[in-house]
C-alpha cells in the first residue's frame, strides 16, 4: 500500500510539474498584427515571390516566417534580413515602409535587388539598423535617410549609388558607417559622425575627397 501511495505522489508531482512548465496564455507570443502580415505579402510580392520566401504563406502566423523576428508582446514585425540569394530580382519594394515598427533591415548579397532606395524607408522611424550591402542598388544616397533619427547603423558599401554624400547623414548618430565601392564623388560632409569613421569607410568611390579621405 505504501509503494502503491509512493507512486501514486511521485505520479502527481510529475504531473502538476508538467502543467506548471506550460505556457500561460498570458504569456504566450502574440500573433502577427494584421497590417504587418499585409505589408510583407506585399513584400514578397514585389520581390517577385522568391524562393527564398516561400515560408510567407497567408494561410500561416508570419511571426513564424523565415527572414523576420516579430516582437513576443506585440507581434509587431522587428526585423528582416534576406540575403545571398541571385534570384531575388526587381526592387526594393515600396511597403517596406508599412512596417512602422521596423527596428532592423537587413538586405545584403542580393546582386539582382536594384533601383534606388524608395522613399517609403523614411517611415520607418523605429529604424536603427540599414545594411544594403554588396546589392546591385544605383542612384543617389537619398537625403531623407537622414530623417530617420534613430538610425545609428548605415552600411550602403558595394552596390552602384552616384552622387554625393547627402549632408543630411551629419544629424545622425551614426555607430557604424560604411560607403566604400560605389560611384560616389564630392566632399564629404563635415560634422556629424562623419569624420570619425576610417577611410576604408569610404574608400574605392570614384572621385571622394575631404576628411578622413585628402583634402579636395
Amino acid at each position: 500500500m505504501k509503494t502503491s501511495f509512493s507512486a501514486f505522489t511521485a505520479i502527481l508531482s510529475l504531473s502538476l510539474l508538467l502543467f506548471l512548465s506550460l505556457p500561460s496564455p498570458s504569456l504566450a507570443a502574440a500573433k502577427c498584427n494584421a497590417d504587418d502580415k499585409k505589408a510583407l505579402l506585399q513584400i514578397k510580392a514585389g520581390l517577385n515571390n522568391p524562393y527564398y520566401l516561400a515560408s510567407w504563406n497567408p494561410n500561416t502566423d508570419c511571426c513564424s516566417w523565415y527572414a523576420l523576428d516579430c516582437d513576443s508582446k506585440t507581434g509587431r514585425v522587428i526585423h528582416i534580413t534576406i540575403f545571398d540569394d541571385n534570384k531575388v530580382s526587381a526592387q526594393i519594394p515600396a511597403a517596406i515602409g508599412n512596417l512602422p515598427y521596423l527596428e532592423m533591415l537587413d538586405m545584403n548579397r542580393l546582386p539582382n535587388l536594384v533601383g534606388p532606395i524608395p522613399s517609403s524607408i523614411s517611415r520607418l522611424t523605429r529604424l536603427n539598423f540599414l545594411r544594403l550591402k554588396s546589392n546591385g542598388l544605383s542612384g543617389p544616397v537619398p537625403s531623407f535617410l537622414g530623417q530617420i533619427k534613430s538610425l545609428t547603423f548605415l552600411d550602403l558599401s558595394f552596390n552602384k549609388f552616384s552622387g554625393s554624400i547627402p549632408p543630411s547623414l551629419t544629424q545622425l548618430n551614426l555607430q557604424g558607417f560604411d560607403v566604400s565601392h560605389n560611384n560616389l564623388c564630392g566632399q564629404i560632409p563635415q560634422g556629424g559622425k562623419l569624420q570619425s569613421f576610417a577611410s576604408s569607410a569610404y574608400d574605392h568611390n570614384k572621385c571622394l575627397c575631404g576628411s578622413p579621405l585628402p583634402a579636395c
